[in-house]
């Protein structure tokens, strides 16, 4: 609990507040009502624009690049997926073909004389 003037102040305030709520609810509660709806609803709207512009764009800021660029490999790599089938078996792929490299030396043959 806290001590101190601070506190005594804290108190009296939250006193004269709930005095006032509880008579403006006696005394004029359709208008009490509307005041409340009123604050939630510019509450609800600040809210909104608070997650809209700080959240939902910057966090799809820096994303969104990288993450196309790596779809449209995907895309040329696999195909696209058709919907009903729900995966790429209908389209081929690619065979792969083991042919095998010569393999390459740095060594060199020098033909010369034999004795």
């Amino acid at each position: 609990m806290p001590k101190g003037k601070g506190a005594i102040l804290l108190y009296v305030i939250g006193g004269l507040a709930i005095i006032g709520i509880l008579g403006q609810l006696a005394t004029n509660p359709l208008g009490f009502i509307q005041s409340i709806l009123m604050m939630l609803g510019i509450a609800a709207l600040i809210g909104a624009a608070v997650y809209y512009f700080l959240i939902f764009r910057g966090r799809n800021r820096g994303v969104g690049q990288s993450y196309k660029k790596a779809v449209q490999q995907s895309k040329q790599k696999y195909g696209s997926v058709d919907r009903n089938m729900g995966y790429n078996s209908h389209i081929e792929k690619p065979k792969k073909i083991n042919r095998r490299k010569p393999q390459r030396t740095h060594l060199k043959v020098i033909k010369g004389n034999k004795k």
